[in-house]
């Protein structure tokens, strides 16, 4: 600070011709404005050119005429200046063409002839992008600078106040002047030498106040950068202004890109180099970025997986990627400039209309547009494709739209998807039948006074549940779609046949009274007569009502109808169930002879011993039957394994050891086998309690179960014996007497011991 004293000192004589040369012939633009009525009070050459008005004009207007804040946002700006809480300031100016500029300010309080008045040095900062991150450091490490050198500075002004009133303003101008600009600032004289500086000089390059006391301009500099510099330095002397970007070296040898401008300033004669270095290496490298990302996006609206058409207020294409060029048939020197509506051609896929134009209503709304759904674009080729689009307004920051960016994909597959998503929800997947939530939908829509009479038909498909117990699901699924074909085949175009569940189906019948509703029925009885699905019969129990009067609980003629059906079926699916079991052993038998003679000869076994302990003819001939059928339960046994000729897995096993349960399930199922099926379910369990499937012992075994199970037995070992050869009379007899008591009933296993020997 001391050099600068000696400086001011040395300059005091001439001090306002220096000062006003500083002002007047300066590159940045000042001004001098009132701090309470906002007036503009003086200004220099540059101000003047920029806002396109002499001195004079300028100092008849208030800076409000200028700036584009309203005054009273303006006067919240100028409190934080006048109060020192801020100088830095960004605005928008109106230029000498009216042109709307971006503008930096930094702006300091002086006072001068004991008025308050704010200098402040306004920057062109157009088209300069700006990082408002380093913008922010910058403006952080610049008010703190600004606080330090404004502390000096007062102290300073304290000092020459008392020595002269009159150089209070020029130091002021200094500090404002020093301080404000946002670069570092030179004075050169004629020879190149450095004369002048502010402190941000001092600490972009890293040299101190002493050191760039001696430094000559051609020192900052090499190679191409000091020749663009000294022909800058040489226009400056010949054209009075020259500007120029060049590699600026610290102290430390690192390298600045330095913009420095510079003008000419005349005092006592001499002629002077002045002028503002920037450090642009920041907004260079910020360039180069967005230069980079610029590319990148562009490449990845090429390779994006949407069409992507963009086009001008006027709708004129500006750029198609790829996935467009595909979509369109149009490429991409075709599609430019051309009309969107011609490179976007679509319509609705239902009326075959030529749809809005999205591009217009985006630009007259400024809203993202979304297409009606059932749109197709017509490719150049006149393939069509459905398509989802939506649109979006590019807008720039003063709200204004520039044009429209069209994101659209093939929607083709996805529709189909949707489609049968659709279909899906409305019908019944395994038999094509419309489902329960379309029939409830339907019977709202139809249960109106046109379409009275309205008849409805419930439906239930007989012996469902034995058929899935005995030949599996596969074929309880064959035995439904054949039932809703024979329905759907028996009913007319306009009545609804649904299916609403497991064996239930429903029929609706508009327009139709009790005589034909039972017509419809006696068709459908007569079409399932004819039907079968493997052995089985199509046997179908129905009940319906009729809805005659339009105030009548559509709900309660579903539950009459209901009603009637589940008393029909009390009597129809009885018949229909023994008439099951009897295919199924039939079905058994056919399949798998051995199993046939097995069961004969368990029946006969079992009825002998029925015999030797007194049974009577009744309970005999149950047991007989009982004997006959008491593997019926292995026609549920996965295809492969009862004929399996190498030795069975575990897993095997397991599966076999499954069918005492499937064989009490089908007879429980049948009145007239009702009562011999807790014998089929017990014939593997043991009297020690360790057989299966529920772990009984002693007499909590059927007696007829127990009996069985050692027929069973029996005639496994000596004639159904796949993986070794079969046992000897003798030697089967020798197993059962050592399994008595644990696997087989004590007293039974005597008495069939006692039978076999006195046979043979």
């Amino acid at each position: 600070m001391s050099r600068l004293d000696d400086q001011n000192a040395r300059l005091l004589g001439d001090k306002e011709s220096f000062f006003e040369a500083l002002f007047r012939n300066n590159q940045e633009i000042m001004l001098l404005i009132d701090q309470d009525t906002l007036e503009i009070k003086d200004c220099n050459w540059s101000a003047c050119l920029f806002y396109g008005k002499t001195r004079e004009e300028m100092i008849t207007y208030k800076i409000t005429h200028f700036n584009c804040l309203s005054e009273d946002q303006l006067r919240k700006e100028v409190e934080q200046a006048k109060k020192s809480e801020r100088n830095q300031f960004y605005f928008k100016h109106r230029g000498g063409n009216g042109e709307i500029r971006d503008v930096e300010v930094r702006s300091s309080p002086v006072a001068l002839e004991g008025r308050n008045y704010l200098l402040s040095i306004v920057v062109d900062i157009t088209g300069l992008q700006i990082d408002s991150h380093a913008l922010q450091k910058e403006n952080t490490v610049l008010e703190k600078r600004v606080a330090e050198r404004t502390y000096a500075l007062k102290e300073l002004n304290d000092q020459l106040i008392t020595a002269k009133a009159e150089l209070e303003r020029e130091m002021l101008f200094i500090k404002a002047l020093f301080e404000s600009i946002p670069g570092y600032l030179y004075v050169y004289d004629e020879a190149g030498k450095l004369i002048k500086w502010n402190k941000k000089h001092e600490e972009m390059t890293g040299y101190s106040d002493q050191e760039l006391a001696q430094m000559m301009i051609d020192q900052w500099f090499e190679g191409d950068d000091l020749v663009r510099v000294m022909a800058a330095v040489d226009d400056v002397f010949k054209k009075g202004y020259a500007e120029v970007d060049a590699n600026l070296i610290t102290k430390g040898g690192k390298k600045l890109l330095i913009r420095s401008n510079g003008v000419v300033m005349t005092l006592d004669g001499k002629k002077y180099f002045t002028g503002v270095g920037i450090d642009i290496t920041a907004s260079k490298r910020l360039e180069a970025e967005l230069a980079k990302k610029s590319k990148l996006l562009e490449t990845t609206l090429v390779s994006v997986g949407d069409g992507v058409i963009s086009c001008d207020k006027e709708g004129h294409v500006l750029f198609i990627n790829r996935v467009a060029e595909e979509l369109s048939g149009w490429t991409k020197n075709d599609a430019i400039g051309k009309p969107i509506e011609t490179v976007f051609n679509i319509i609705n896929d239902i009326n075959r209309e030529k749809a809005g134009n999205i591009v217009a209503e985006v630009i007259d709304t400024k809203e993202i547009h979304e297409l009606d759904n059932h749109t197709l674009l017509i490719a150049r080729d006149g393939s069509e494709r459905t398509i989802e689009d939506s649109a979006a307004p590019i807008i720039d920051e003063n709200g204004d739209v520039l044009g429209v960016v069209l994101v659209f994909r093939d929607y083709t597959e996805k529709k189909q998807k949707l489609d049968q998503i659709e279909y899906l929800s409305y019908h019944d997947q395994l038999t094509g039948l419309y489902n329960r939530r379309f029939y409830e939908e339907e019977l709202c829509r139809m249960d109106t006074p046109r379409n009275l009479p309205m008849s409805l038909i419930m439906g239930d498909v007989n012996g469902l549940k034995l058929v899935n117990d005995s030949f599996g699901h596969v074929m309880g699924d064959e035995l439904l779609k054949k039932a809703a074909a024979t329905i759907t085949k028996a009913c007319r175009a306009d009545d609804v046949v649904a299916r609403l569940g497991g064996d239930e189906f429903v029929v609706l019948l508009p327009k139709t009274d009790q005589v034909e509703a039972e017509q419809v029925i006696a068709r459908i009885e007569d079409l399932a007569k004819t039907e079968k699905v493997g052995t089985v019969e199509l046997s179908i129990s129905f009940g319906f009502e009729t809805k005659l009067d339009a105030e009548e609980d559509i709900q309660r003629i579903f539950k009459r109808a209901e009603d009637y059906m589940y008393r029909r079926k009390l009597t129809e699916s009885l018949g229909m169930r023994n008439k099951t079991v009897g295919m199924v052993i039939e079905t058994l038998f056919d399949k798998y002879q051995k199993e046939m003679f097995h069961s004969e000869r368990v029946s006969r076994l079992s009825a002998e011993v029925g015999t030797k302990i007194g049974l009577n003819s009744k309970d005999s001939h149950d047991l007989q039957t009982a004997g006959l059928m008491h593997d019926i339960g292995k026609i549920g046994i996965a295809e492969g394994i009862l004929d399996k000729s190498e030795k069975l897995s575990e897993q095997d096993w397991i599966e076999i050891r499954r069918h005492p349960e499937i064989g009490y399930r089908i007879l429980s199922s049948a009145n007239e086998f009702a009562e011999i099926a807790d014998h089929i379910l017990e014939h593997h369990e043991h009297w020690d309690g360790s057989g299966y499937p529920k772990g009984l012992k002693g007499e909590e075994i059927s007696l007829e179960a127990r009996i069985i199970a050692i027929a069973d037995a029996y005639d496994a070992m000596t004639k159904m014996r796949l993986h070794m050869n079969d046992l000897t009379v003798e030697e089967a007899i020798e197993e059962i007497n050592r399994c008595s008591g644990t696997q087989f009933d004590p007293e039974i296993a005597r008495v069939f011991i006692n039978m076999i020997e006195n046979e043979n």
